[in-house]
């Protein structure tokens, strides 16, 4: 999820996480889904048809257009037996790992939700549900919404070269839109060791996104599918992109088009400062030193930017993946195109994680890192069920374990 060197951050999610533990690798092409409509399980959501992604590069979406929109979530709680299974889940994971202090965690389905949290954040302080984090590249999501969004609208088109809406040097290869959003785009990342020891030096820096790209020392390879090469460099692109096309900030273009209806408790950082009750980052390892504003630190928080910069509660998040992969945000087309495979295990702003962690049907969404957290997103879109965990800490593949042990709850 994150490339660690010699005890630092060289960089944010350097590399795709399948929850099986494999890195940037493909769909087994041995591991079905479900096609029929089955009725729930006791206390768990109702199954829908999904299409099959198979380990052909751009071979068949996860969503099946049909079964959009997903029904509205449930604002009741889930069954008394079920919340205590799922916070159980925590209590135990935080209890016996010794990676994972804290955590805080929300499920969400047309039956009912459910949110928790145990142990303490970088501060030692006890952890609430209600506790924002930053949560990483799952940003990244949102930065692909808005973009879909504008190509819906005709304002962009996804197969044109980005130098058709933005002029920068690292767009001289001619990578499309669809590309810089698929990782495809062969731009290299930005963040480097330079670029980590720049941001570390002042943590109430605000930066700007041509101001991180210009730390992109080597040229840009060709661009083009299969080959992925995950790079936040191709999200800050987007990033100015959005700005060019809408005429508005980063900030003020998500604001304005995508998180109407989450409420209050996602922001937009450094243009936005976040919502409070806050979980403190937990530090331990890196030179990263907060600032007790933003999370970790403004300058994290801004050198991110559109690949990483926004923070919410689990409830939220795990909101807005329902309601993203749920056909409510972007018209059903543009929803599938999210989830279908430019390159394997990814799509537009989506990972595409391994069937086998859903027999009732496939994974996806996003993991997301800065410094001082972690974060997974994930929908179940048979199953219409969201899953958000946040750790305040750098949890390794403990925090996967726990998702994939939630998953399993809502299946039993």
């Amino acid at each position: 999820m994150r490339i660690l060197g010699a005890g630092r951050w060289i960089g944010m999610v350097g590399v795709v996480v399948v929850l099986s533990g494999c890195t940037g690798g493909s769909v087994p092409a041995d591991v079905g889904l479900g096609t029929g409509v089955g009725p729930p399980a006791a206390g768990g959501p109702p199954t829908v048809s999904v299409s099959p992604s198979r380990d052909l590069v751009g071979d068949g979406p996860v969503l099946d257009i049909a079964a959009l929109p997903f029904a509205e979530p449930s604002d009741a709680a889930l069954p008394a037996p079920r919340r205590q299974a799922l916070q159980q889940a925590l209590d135990e994971t935080v209890r016996d790992s010794t990676r994972m202090p804290g955590v805080t965690a929300a499920v969400l389905s047309p039956v009912g939700g459910w949110a928790g949290a145990a142990g303490v954040d970088g501060a030692g302080t006890p952890l609430v549900p209600e506790m924002v984090t930053d949560i990483g590249s799952v940003t990244k999501t949102f930065t692909a919404a808005e973009v879909l969004l504008l190509a819906d609208q005709h304002r962009l088109d996804l197969d044109a070269p980005a130098s058709t809406y933005l002029e920068h040097p690292l767009l001289a290869r001619g990578p499309t839109v669809r590309q810089l959003l698929s990782h495809t785009s062969g731009v290299p990342d930005s963040f480097t060791p330079d670029l980590v020891d720049a941001i570390d030096t002042d943590p109430t820096r605000s930066w700007a996104a041509g101001q991180v790209l210009a730390y992109v020392t080597d040229p840009p390879n060709p661009p083009g599918p299969p080959v992925m090469s995950y790079s936040n460099s191709n999200y800050l692109l987007l990033g100015l992109l959005i700005e060019r096309v809408t005429g508005l900030t980063y900030a003020g273009a998500v604001r304005r088009d995508l998180l109407p209806g989450l409420g209050e408790r996602i922001n937009v950082q450094d243009a936005e400062t976040p919502t409070g009750p806050v979980a403190a980052p937990n530090l331990a390892g890196t030179t990263t030193v907060p600032d007790g504003q933003f999370l970790p630190n403004r300058s994290w928080a801004s050198a991110a930017g559109a690949a990483g910069g926004i923070t919410a509660d689990a409830a939220t998040l795990a909101r807005w993946g329902y309601r993203l992969y749920g056909g409510q945000i972007l018209p059903a087309a543009a929803t599938v195109d999210l989830s279908t495979p430019v390159a394997p295990g990814y799509g537009l702003g989506t990972e595409i994680l391994e069937q086998r962690w859903a027999p009732t049907g496939g994974v996806i969404g996003h993991h997301g890192g800065l410094p001082g957290y972690a974060t997974v997103l994930l929908v179940n879109p048979q199953r219409r069920l969201a899953i958000a965990v946040l750790v305040p800490g750098d949890p390794g593949p403990t925090i996967d374990t726990l998702a994939k042990r939630l998953l399993t709850l809502m299946r039993a």
